[in-house]
């Protein structure tokens, strides 16, 4: 893998649409004449909305060590899970968004098989960095063991791969770095929630609107419904099996489920 020197983007930046210059060729197939729909999509998944905030937390990112920690953090993680080589770029997150600062603690990030977006605020320890990239780094390992093409990729498929992954987490570094959301449902609670809310849905695409509000947890739904589930399903079990999550990166998402009903 390697941590793009993003700073030097920002550096370069007169606005946030020159960065669509960096960024659009890291997605393949995507021709440059649809950057502002890649900026947009990392936008809605926590990246900067704001030039001049951003240039000053990219400076700030740069000075505190924060792209060597990443670059140690990839390293140890590419070795624990024989991972696949693929660009981290780190960029800073929208500070402003009240969702992203409470539920996700300042901190979000965006993978895909063959790269990996981090979006940080510069007021994090390095801790809470490690447990995003551990988060998003086993995401793209479990990509590269499914067979499955996005489009085809259920919302069963994404509470199992997001429940993996925090789990990941938790293996590592215990519950000081876990997810909050981890802990806001009881098991019952959890069982209740599959039986009733995801159990009827798990087989919808991304395409569906009830995907994300699922997923999330949006509108009249529990927050953060589908990840909790997801969690507890995947925490059920790797403890019955006396697994963990470097075993479950090739289990296909209907075993983990079965196993638990």
């Amino acid at each position: 893998m390697s941590v793009e020197q993003t700073h030097s983007w920002l550096g370069k930046a007169a606005s946030i649409d020159d960065l669509a210059h960096y960024i659009v060729p890291l997605f393949s197939g995507v021709e440059k004449k649809n950057w502002k729909g890649i900026l947009g999509h990392l936008q809605h998944h926590g990246m900067f909305k704001n030039i001049k905030e951003g240039i000053q937390t990219a400076s700030k990112l740069k000075e505190k060590g924060f792209y060597e920690h990443i670059q140690k953090e990839e390293q140890y993680l590419k070795n624990k899970w024989h991972g696949p080589d693929v660009p981290i770029v780190t960029l800073p997150v929208d500070e402003r968004n009240k969702r992203i600062r409470l539920e996700f603690g300042s901190k979000s990030g965006l993978a895909f098989q063959d790269k990996m977006f981090l979006f940080l605020s510069s007021n994090l320890d390095f801790a809470s960095v490690s447990a995003l990239i551990t988060h998003e780094y086993h995401h793209v390992c479990r990509l590269d063991h499914l067979t499955k093409e996005e489009k085809d990729v259920t919302l069963l498929d994404t509470i199992i791969m997001e429940g993996l992954a925090e789990y990941a987490v938790y293996e590592r570094f215990g519950r000081s770095q876990t997810a909050e959301w981890t802990s806001w449902y009881t098991p019952e609670q959890l069982q209740a929630l599959y039986d009733k809310k995801i159990a009827p849905h798990q087989d919808i695409k991304r395409d569906n609107r009830l995907f994300s509000q699922l997923l999330f947890g949006k509108g009249y739904q529990p927050k953060m419904l589908g990840y909790a589930v997801g969690f507890n399903i995947v925490k059920k079990y790797l403890t019955a099996n006396k697994a963990n999550t470097a075993d479950g990166l090739s289990i296909p998402a209907e075993t983990f489920l079965n196993a638990t009903l």
